[in-house]
């Protein structure tokens, strides 16, 4: 194949400097779906967490990862019930959109989403792995069908 490229004029240079430019590709991140205003929740167990988003900033994007901080107004509400009980006053979560280290930090607290099809996110990560998925991807649905749809293997090693 190679000596045929070099008879059709193009040298293994190119060929070389092509797959290497396939692998650079920059990761896809959809954050279209943050809109102020926009509410999202998750139901795991009663009650259920809600989230308004207030704002959105990206604070950094490189080739893989996307950073971004979202300003989010909290509340809760019962299984069966349709009242959401609103926090005063919103607070700021800082989301890491990467296919090899997501992450969700509010404060100092840093939580890396596990994001796989094996034993997948525990229960106690539930509502930050649907709002990591909702910021980076605008995706609302099963976690294992996001996990399957843009193709996380995440271990969490620590």
């Amino acid at each position: 194949m190679i000596k045929r490229m070099t008879q059709m004029g193009f040298g293994l240079i190119a060929v070389v400097g092509f797959a290497a430019t396939v692998q650079a590709a920059p990761a896809k991140f959809n954050h279209s779906g943050i809109q102020k205003g926009k509410v999202i929740e998750t139901c795991y167990h009663s009650p259920c967490s809600v989230a308004k988003f207030v704002s959105y900033k990206q604070l950094n994007k490189t080739a893989t990862e996307s950073k971004i901080q979202v300003t989010l107004l909290g509340g809760s509400r019962e299984w069966e019930a349709k009242k959401i009980d609103w926090n005063r006053s919103p607070h700021k979560v800082t989301v890491n959109c990467s296919y090899k280290r997501p992450t969700v930090q509010i404060g100092s607290q840093k939580t890396l989403i596990p994001l796989n099809d094996g034993l997948g996110v525990p229960g106690v990560l539930m509502v930050d792995a649907e709002l990591y998925l909702y910021a980076c991807h605008k995706f609302e649905g099963s976690i294992e069908d996001a996990v399957r749809k843009y193709g996380y293997n995440v271990q969490d090693d620590e």
